[in-house]
C-alpha cells in the first residue's frame, strides 16, 4: 500500500464528529475559504430528495492552483431542547467520501438515498471536511482547515407545512413549529412600540424542524409592551406583533 493511502486511511480514522456550529452560507460567492489562499465552491447549498428520486449531485470546485483533500460524510440531523444533534446515518450515502481535487477541476459527488419513500420530512447534514496538506505543515504553527455543511431534506414534499407561533415570555422570544416542515430562520429582529431595537443574544441563520421550539434571550429583559418581531423565514420577510407576558 502506498504512503498516501495509509495517510487517507489515518486520516479518515481519526477525524472529527460533526461540530455544532455549522453553516450553509459560504463565506463568499465563490464558496468558503480554505488555508493558505486555497478555496472551493460548493453547489448546490442545500439537497432535497423527495418521491421517487433516489439520487441528487453536489458538485465542488477547486479553482486553487493546488490540489486540495476532501472528506464527505452524511449525519442524521435532530433537535433537542433548541440545540442541532447529529449522529451517524447509513440512510444516505455519498461517493466518492475522500479524494483529492486537482486544481481546476469540478469533483461530482453522488448522493443517494437508502430507505424507502416515507410520508414525514427527514433531516440530515452533508459535512465536507478539508483534509490537511502534510507539504503545508510548518513547525510549532496551526493550520486551520474548512469546514463546511449544507441541509439535506428527504420526503419534505409528504409533510406537513410548517405552522409557526411567535411569543414573547419574560426575557425570552420563543418561536414554535406546530408543523411537518424545517423552517431556515435568518435576520431576526425586534423592536418595541417606538421602534426602538430590542437586542437578542443570537440573530445569525438557524433551522427550526417541525415539532420543535426555538428561543432568543432578550438582553435587556422583558419589554413592557407590544413589540413588532421581524424576520426572514425561508427567505421571505415575516412580521408579527406581539403583546409580551412579562409575569
Amino acid at each position: 500500500m502506498r504512503t498516501g493511502a495509509i495517510a487517507l486511511i489515518a486520516l479518515l480514522a481519526a477525524a472529527s464528529p460533526l461540530a455544532a456550529e455549522t453553516s450553509d452560507t459560504p463565506a463568499n460567492s465563490a464558496g468558503a475559504a480554505l488555508d493558505r489562499g486555497a478555496n472551493i465552491s460548493v453547489a448546490p447549498l442545500r439537497l432535497e430528495l423527495g418521491g421517487a428520486q433516489t439520487a441528487e449531485t453536489l458538485r465542488l470546485r477547486n479553482p486553487a492552483a493546488r490540489k486540495i483533500g476532501v472528506q464527505v460524510r452524511v449525519f442524521a440531523w435532530d433537535q433537542v431542547d433548541g440545540e442541532d444533534v447529529y449522529t451517524p446515518t447509513t440512510d444516505v450515502s455519498i461517493s466518492p467520501a475522500i479524494i483529492q481535487i486537482k486544481p481546476g477541476d469540478t469533483q461530482i459527488f453522488r448522493v443517494v438515498r437508502t430507505t424507502q419513500a416515507g410520508e414525514s420530512e427527514k433531516r440530515y447534514r452533508v459535512a465536507i471536511d478539508q483534509l490537511p496538506d502534510p507539504s503545508l505543515n510548518r513547525h510549532g504553527e496551526f493550520t486551520p482547515r474548512l469546514r463546511f455543511t449544507l441541509p439535506l431534506f428527504v420526503d419534505r414534499q409528504t409533510a406537513q407545512p410548517a405552522q409557526l407561533a411567535w411569543q414573547v415570555a419574560g426575557d425570552k422570544l420563543l418561536l414554535d413549529n406546530a408543523g411537518g416542515q424545517t423552517v431556515r430562520i435568518a435576520a431576526v429582529a425586534m423592536n418595541d412600540a417606538s421602534g426602538e431595537a430590542l437586542p437578542l443574544n443570537r440573530s445569525g441563520l438557524r433551522y427550526v424542524m417541525g415539532s420543535k421550539k426555538a428561543e432568543w434571550t432578550i438582553r435587556s429583559g422583558c419589554p413592557s409592551g407590544p413589540i413588532e418581531i421581524a424576520a426572514l423565514v425561508d427567505g421571505e420577510e415575516t412580521r408579527v406583533q406581539a403583546q409580551p407576558n412579562c409575569g
